[in-house]
């Protein structure tokens, strides 16, 4: 009898394992939130969190974590049961997801107030010291990565730059205004640009989840919106201190 318990033990645990591994391989989420999950933690680590600190950084990584599992089987039951579509099962699916849009704003404002006085007093002038650097830097940069994405699209035999949807605007605009935002309110107010920062990634993980662009079309979307502000609030900073008396 207690071997037949022991043996129900473990294969209770092979289950689990088994369930979360499956999860793992077929939700792409799952992984992101996992790998950044582990980083964190290792960050708390790293910046030695007293100990209560850390046991809430830890469990709001399992949050999260267990909201993006509690949203994979609400998808996977739901699609087991009809394959049709329904507004119904749109804002059941809908509704599942926002549980872990909650748990991920959460982690992110109490992970940012845990962590933000272990940064260095000049982390707050980041992007003043971005907006006041040489102009050029950025346009090189921008002009190389140009460069690269179009040989990389040459070598894998695909349409070149802007067909197909490349890149995404939407993700561009999201993220330049992340960038507009942290340059007027990061050094006197870092987690506005936080929180901006995450309705652009939420901006972009939509146009993934609808199969409006790729992976490729929305970092790439991104990075040149991000580059192309910079660029701009440089040379308005450079002219702008050459009209200066």
């Amino acid at each position: 009898m207690q071997n037949e318990k022991k043996q129900d033990i473990v294969e209770s645990f092979t289950n689990a394992f088994r369930g979360l591994f499956y999860a793992l391989r077929i939700e792409r989420n799952l992984c992101i939130h996992v790998f950044i999950g582990c980083c964190v933690i290792i960050c708390g680590v790293f910046f030695n969190l007293p100990f209560l600190e850390f046991l809430i950084l830890v469990l709001l990584v399992a949050l999260v974590i267990i909201t993006e599992i509690f949203n994979t089987v609400v998808e996977m039951l739901v699609d087991l049961f009809t394959s049709q579509y329904d507004i119904q099962v749109r804002r059941i699916k809908d509704i599942s997801a926002a549980t872990v849009l909650v748990s991920v704003v959460t982690a992110i404002v109490i992970g940012y107030l845990l962590f933000a006085k272990y940064f260095p007093p000049s982390f707050r002038n980041a992007f003043e010291n971005l907006a006041k650097s040489p102009w050029y830097l950025t346009f090189i940069t921008l002009f190389l990565i140009s460069f690269l994405y179009i040989i990389l699209k040459s070598l894998i035999k695909r349409q070149v730059f802007i067909s197909g949807g490349m890149p995404s605007i939407h993700s561009g605009l999201a993220f330049s205004i992340w960038i507009i935002v942290s340059m007027l309110t990061f050094k006197t107010e870092p987690l506005i640009s936080v929180l901006v920062l995450l309705l652009a990634i939420w901006v972009a993980q939509g146009r993934i989840i609808k199969h409006i662009h790729t992976i490729e079309e929305i970092v790439i979307g991104a990075v040149f919106g991000i580059l192309l502000t910079v660029l701009l609030f440089q040379i308005v900073e450079k002219f702008t201190t050459v009209a200066l008396p």
